[in-house]
């Protein structure tokens, strides 16, 4: 998969500023019974502009002229071996950090994290997953 994306709605749920990690999630609808969580995790950032809140995410790693583009922008043209481009319906941002893998599964609200690192790898039939390559 070369891009990641979604119609669904996906909130900031958490960073970690000293472990350098960030968590997205879209939870299910409400009264969506068996409704899929999906989780996107990012590892090792450096450097992101978001919105807590997008819908209909898209994230991708960026042709030449949209690196180039970002660099001259935001000033990271040092970074671009790092940086995925971020979109949703109304808002166009960028990550640089670590390969941004997701996993999706039917969860409820309060279940555990589906990037629960004690478990094994890779996770069962029951949790679909991938990377933005």
């Amino acid at each position: 998969m070369s891009a990641y994306e979604s119609d669904r709605l996906f909130e900031i749920w958490s960073f970690s500023p000293s472990h350098r990690t960030m968590l997205l999630r879209s939870n299910p609808s409400p009264g969506d019974e068996g409704g899929t969580r999906i989780e996107i995790y990012v590892g090792n950032v450096e450097v992101m502009f978001l919105r807590p809140r997008m819908k209909r995410l898209k994230i991708w790693r960026p042709s030449p002229q949209e690196a180039s583009e970002a660099a001259a922008k935001f000033s990271i043209g040092d970074k671009l071996q790092s940086l995925y481009l971020v979109s949703s319906e109304d808002f166009r941002g960028f990550i640089v950090g670590g390969r941004p893998s997701w996993r999706e599964a039917v969860r409820d609200f309060d279940d555990e994290t589906l990037f629960d690192f004690g478990q094994e790898w890779p996770p069962g039939p029951e949790i679909t997953w991938g990377q933005v390559e």
